[in-house]
């Protein structure tokens, strides 16, 4: 028995059982406390998280609304996105800062056997508007296919994004909008313009420099020559240039898409005014508006001459333009015409008014602007320029908004001079000088393009081979060289077009494109291409997503920062 018990007392293996019991049980309780402080971390974490998207909610709304509809919005957005109970929420704001904290419990799974059921945890954050200026070129398709609803909806979408932004940033000087109408022109406003003197003569020092005043760009254009300003044979014809301008002549350098300073000592630099030719009476040609028989490819001295006389021009025996393309009868009266001409196809120049009837014109010269059937553009010299004036850069958003409200739908799909003329109306420098220099810390640019259409030329049957356009006609070949085929210039469009936007972006401008009901594919995947990126790019097969994208956009571009 004693040798038993003494074997009892040696034994060590209940011993081990014991201890390791004892010593479990705090074991035990610091895996609870891990898990607990684990879920406390969590949460804190989750609510952090929530701080932070709901003051980013509230600082996007700007300073307009009242701290009870602040509080409002974060208290749904938080209900809506969050399955936290929150307390003690407090939304501060100060100006366009915007201040949340708020606490939530946390339950607690072994926190109760040290006497807590639950855990409180806090969590606070700021927000405000980033400190950063932004200039907005808002690039518009105009065309007749945007007619009724979709132009309608437009407006709505576009005058949103302005009331929502300006709503944003309280401070003008900060935000700006330019407003880019486009369609087979772009209008940059009739007021550059030269003035005009009683005698209807063009009053040298007047008008924008940017400009050919005088007739002096290189750029190929059908039946008119070097050496006469269109401006001039405006008002020959008693009639106002509108504001219309050519796309820029290409030359070597891609002036067409570029901000390249225009110079007059290099007149290929110049914007050049549209001034659509006085097509030939028959052929089926859409604007004929002097009942006139020459032929604008017959490049006899003679031709020249008669078509220089239909607008009111005189000339010297070659048929090159005087004086700038002074209305005949004055030229006449200073005794200018040209010389004897030996040439057998004329017989009538020994008449004792020799530079009247190289002219050929009467004083007044009658042109017929009857409705053309084509767009609803009239006939006449001004033919097809239906544009809205662009809106340079203005923190006058009521001015913009009313701008857009006032837009008309004709004409047909120039793509590449919308985004040209809203890269120039951001940077800085003539024709536009309200931009600031993209080195400037904190300066945004923006270019929202929308259009609802692919690019059109106008292709048709007739020898000038298109209706006339930004791009004169096709036999001018200033897209190059071209069949009479819609396909072959639309695809010359959109490399042209793909270029403005290379261009563009390269002068860090940030650039959003808007695809509106428009299947064609090969425009998609221009815009896509022409978008800063893939995310900058909305394709809205209805016109009931441009709200959304609108909406969509301004919370991209205004940047919103968690200050804490």
């Amino acid at each position: 028995m004693r040798g038993v018990l003494r074997r009892f007392l040696r034994s060590s293996g209940g011993n081990f059982a014991i201890t390791a019991a004892i010593l479990s049980i705090p074991l035990l309780l610091a895996a609870g406390v891990g898990v607990d402080l684990t879920t406390i971390s969590r949460s804190r974490a989750e609510l952090q998280q929530a701080m932070d998207a709901a003051v980013l909610a509230v600082a996007r709304e700007g300073e307009n609304i009242t701290n009870q509809q602040a509080e409002q919005i974060v208290r749904t957005f938080l209900s809506n996105n969050y399955q936290l109970t929150f307390a003690n929420l407090k939304v501060n704001r100060q100006g366009t800062s915007v201040t949340i904290d708020a606490t939530a419990e946390t339950n607690m799974a072994f926190g109760s056997l040290f006497g807590y059921e639950d855990w409180t945890v806090a969590a606070a954050s700021t927000a405000d508007i980033a400190f950063a200026s932004y200039e907005i070129a808002l690039v518009l398709d105009t065309t007749g296919s945007m007619a009724g609803g979709k132009l309608s909806t437009m407006k709505d979408a576009v005058g949103g994004m302005i009331e929502s932004m300006s709503a944003q940033i309280q401070n003008r000087d900060k935000l700006k909008f330019a407003l880019v109408p486009f369609a087979t022109f772009v209008n940059v406003g009739p007021e550059y313009g030269p003035r005009f003197d009683r005698r209807g003569r063009q009053i040298a020092g007047t008008g924008a420099p940017w400009l050919d005043l005088t007739g002096s760009s290189p750029v190929p254009q059908t039946e008119l020559s070097m050496g006469a300003s269109r401006f001039q044979l405006y008002e020959n014809m008693g009639k106002r240039w509108p504001g219309c301008v050519e796309t820029r002549y290409r030359g070597r350098a891609d002036y067409d898409v570029s901000d390249a300073a225009a110079d007059p000592s290099r007149p290929e630099t110049l914007f050049v005014p549209a001034f659509s030719i006085d097509e030939p009476d028959t052929g089926g040609y859409t604007n004929s508006y002097i009942k006139s028989a020459v032929d604008p490819f017959d490049d006899t001295r003679r031709a020249r001459r008669e078509r220089w006389a239909k607008y009111g021009v005189a000339t010297d025996r070659n048929g090159n333009p005087l004086l700038g393309g002074l209305l005949s009868d004055v030229t006449g009266l200073l005794g200018l015409g040209g010389g004897d001409d030996d040439d057998d196809d004329d017989d009538d120049d020994d008449d004792d008014d020799r530079g009247r009837r190289r002219a050929g014109a009467p004083a007044n010269i009658k042109i017929d602007d009857s409705p053309s059937g084509y767009e609803g553009f009239d006939k006449g010299p001004d033919f097809a320029c239906g544009t809205h004036p662009i809106v340079p850069l203005t923190s006058d958003y009521r001015q913009v908004r009313a701008t857009v409200r006032s837009l008309e739908a004709r004409g047909t799909t120039n793509i590449m001079e919308g985004v040209s003329w809203g890269m120039r109306v951001l940077t800085p420098g003539e024709p536009f000088g309200q931009g600031q220099p993209r080195t400037k810390p904190g300066i945004q640019k923006i270019m929202v393009v929308l259009t609802d259409g692919a690019n059109y030329l106008g292709v048709n049957d007739t020898e000038l081979g298109s209706r006339y356009s930004s791009h004169g006609y096709l036999v001018d070949e200033r897209l190059g060289r071209l069949p009479p085929s819609g396909s072959a210039t639309n695809t010359a469009m959109n490399a042209r077009t793909l270029a403005a936007c290379n261009y563009a972006k390269a002068q860090g401008i940030e650039l959003y494109t808007i695809r509106l009901e428009e299947p064609d594919v090969k425009t998609g995947t221009m815009l896509q291409q022409c978008a800063t990126s893939a995310d900058h790019y909305f394709d809205a097969p209805s016109r009931s997503q441009l709200d959304d994208v609108f909406e969509e956009i301004r919370e991209r571009v205004v940047r919103l920062r968690l200050a804490s």
